[in-house]
């Protein structure tokens, strides 16, 4: 709303200057419409800059400000080589061209290679190698996961977190789908966003980091972590395995949540109920609070019961952490 507010203050101090203007050369109207249609103009191009990536921004601004360095540096050598140019409209067109041509090198390098220039990398601060301040992106499969808010709420990553545009649409995509599980997924996700958004403890932000669209959105998102020098929080196993074979670090949200559930020692006896039928022949599967499966050695006719079990061995993997038991009593 604000931005609003100053944008209609700078179109009425444009059409005031321009009636000024006018005034003074007789045509006071003219000035007017003169004004307001600069004013105009001038909002038309900072609402178009501001939606563009900030890359794009900087490649422009840099290699403009090179191709006019050049542009003198090669008259000023042009003229002692050849001497001063006495047709002026030829000086002139000579002054344009090469202008035009080393304005465009220069954009069109710094662009291309704008992960090699830091002064063209958005949001610089994020380079600094200081602990906890590094950024952290989410991806996709963090935010359908269902947890990422509670997580994040606890406090225990004081980095900013960033959502990037590409992560976003890819959710909204999931949430569009025809199937009706990957379409709750999908809200789910969405509902994780506004979640981090109302949380004002919450340094979280959504942004139009820029990558090659061609590519894969896992391979994008490893990208932008390599420029913004960002951790990724992911659970996905392929994209895991792909930041970490490009040097990234990687918080796996699975391996986090598995790291913090409580040990269980063997002949430590827990009670739980057994719900379903195990893999093996006579084997009853149950579940701690925490989600963690208890898979209990001939317990098939205690199904439907809380027993009373002993903890034997215990197997940690990516997908989660299971528990073998045997009933404890007779």
């Amino acid at each position: 709303m604000g931005k609003w507010i100053f944008r209609a203050v700078f179109l009425l101090v444009g059409a005031s200057v321009g009636y000024k203007i006018g005034e003074t050369l007789g045509h006071a109207f003219a000035g007017i419409i003169l004004g307001i249609v600069v004013s105009l103009a001038t909002i038309a191009l900072e609402w178009f800059v501001s939606k563009k990536p900030i890359s794009i921004i900087s490649s422009i601004l840099f290699g403009a400000i090179l191709g006019l360095l050049f542009t003198i540096m090669a008259e000023h050598i042009l003229i002692l080589v050849t001497g001063p140019i006495e047709d002026l409209m030829l000086h002139q067109s000579i002054r344009m061209s090469m202008l035009a041509a080393f304005s465009y090198l220069s954009i069109l390098i710094l662009y291309q290679t704008r992960d090699k220039f830091n002064m063209v990398i958005p949001y610089v601060e994020f380079r600094r190698e200081i602990k906890g301040i590094r950024p952290v992106l989410l991806d996709t499969s963090v935010l359908v996961d269902g947890r990422i808010a509670e997580f994040l709420q606890t406090g225990i990553i004081d980095s900013p977190v960033v959502v990037p545009e590409m992560v976003l649409e890819e959710l909204h995509n999931i949430a569009d789908s025809s199937e009706k599980t990957r379409r709750e997924r999908g809200r789910l996700g969405m509902r994780m966003l506004d979640s981090l958004q109302e949380d004002e403890k919450l340094d979280f932000s959504i942004q139009a980091l820029d990558s090659d669209e061609k590519k894969p959105v896992d391979q994008r998102l490893v990208d932008v972590a390599k420029t913004l020098n960002a951790r990724i929080m992911t659970n996905d196993f392929n994209l895991n395995r792909v930041a970490s074979i490009a040097g990234l670090d990687v918080i796996n949200l699975n391996e986090l949540s598995n790291a913090l559930k409580p040990a269980a020692l063997p002949e430590e006896k827990v009670v739980i109920k057994l719900t379903r039928r195990g893999e093996q022949r006579k084997q009853a599967v149950g579940f701690l609070e925490d989600g963690t499966m208890v898979v209990v050695e001939d317990g098939i006719k205690m199904i439907g019961q809380e027993v009373p079990v002993k903890v034997t061995n215990t197997i940690t993997r990516n997908s989660g952490r299971i528990i073998f038991a045997e009933p404890a009593g007779p």
